[in-house]
């Protein structure tokens, strides 16, 4: 049986793709014997939004709700993968025309999962508009995942602060370029960071539609692109 768990975390080491001008990852190692047996332990040297990563209130407004006090039921739950690829900026007029009423978590899959494993970062990356992130704030939507390393254009922040100014929890530097477009059930668990502006995390999509043990399906829904 086939595992009906996508993993949609970029696997985090030293050649991450890092936010330029950022410290790129470090990892060092320790080596040690223990009551005979051998034991390696390793230091991790990263920054708080590196790799697949939350960002909370607090990343954009001192006083916003910090990474360890995000609530769970916005990280888990239902969860819509809508297909943008081929759309440098999107905009609130896309946004209305697709199926968002009653969904609760938004997951946005652009042209930038070509290089969000790998590099390099592309002169023009993907990008949610101010309005756009507006739009989404209006339908109810309480998280929104992003296939690049900001869902913002590269030279601004305006889709940052409406976001987390309204209390939405944004989820970064995903994989989705073995994600079809459709309904899925989300598990995003960031590090529990006291006092934390964003943390790194393990994020992972079910499918909606997937064989049971008795051999039925259930149904899913697909968009288009």
């Amino acid at each position: 049986m086939s595992d009906p768990y996508l993993d949609i975390s970029v696997p985090l080491g030293p050649g991450v793709v890092v936010w330029p001008g950022h410290e790129p990852v470090a990892f060092s190692h320790f080596h040690g014997v223990h009551d005979e047996a051998p034991y390696t332990v390793t230091r991790l040297d990263i920054g708080s939004h590196t790799g697949t990563h939350v960002d909370a209130p607090f990343h954009f407004s001192a006083g916003g709700v910090t990474v360890d006090q995000l609530a769970l039921d916005a990280l888990i739950g239902e969860a819509r993968v809508l297909d943008l690829r081929g759309v440098e900026a999107i905009g609130a007029d896309l946004l209305a025309v697709l199926p968002l009423d009653g969904v609760s978590r938004v997951i946005l899959k652009t042209d930038n999962s070509r290089w969000i494993r790998t590099g390099p970062i592309p002169d023009r990356p993907a990008y949610l508009t101010e309005e756009g992130a507006r739009r989404l704030v209006d339908q109810g939507v309480r998280l929104v995942g992003f296939d690049g390393l900001s869902i913002d254009h590269i030279e601004k922040a305006g889709a940052h602060l409406l976001l987390l100014r309204a209390g939405v929890v944004i989820m970064e530097s995903v994989d989705l370029s073995d994600v079809p477009a459709g309904d899925y059930h989300l598990i995003c668990l960031p590090l529990r960071i006291a006092n934390g502006d964003g943390a790194p995390a393990r994020a992972v999509l079910r499918a909606r539609s997937h064989h049971s043990e008795r051999g039925g399906s259930e149904g899913t829904c697909q968009f288009p692109r």
